[in-house]
C-alpha cells in the first residue's frame, strides 16, 4: 500500500526536532487544518479505553502511543 510505504520511508527525526510551538503554527498555517478552540475542546468527553483501564486496575504501566 503506497501509504504504508510513504510512512516508513519518512524522516521522521525532521519532525522529532520541531518544538510544539513550531507544530502549532505549521497547522495553523495550513488550510486543510482545523484547530478546535478552547470553547469545543471543553465540550470534548476523555474516553479511556478499557483495555487501558483494566491495565491500571491490575497495575500494568500503560503503553507508550503507537510511534
Amino acid at each position: 500500500m503506497e501509504a504504508d510505504r510513504l510512512l516508513r520511508d519518512f524522516d521522521w527525526s525532521k519532525v522529532d526536532a520541531l518544538t510544539d510551538e513550531q507544530i502549532i503554527a505549521a497547522a495553523k498555517a495550513d488550510p486543510d487544518s482545523s484547530l478546535p478552540t478552547e470553547k469545543e475542546l471543553a465540550e470534548f468527553d476523555l474516553v479511556i479505553p478499557a483495555k487501558a483501564r483494566r491495565e491500571k486496575k491490575h497495575g500494568k504501566p500503560p503503553k507508550e502511543a503507537a510511534e
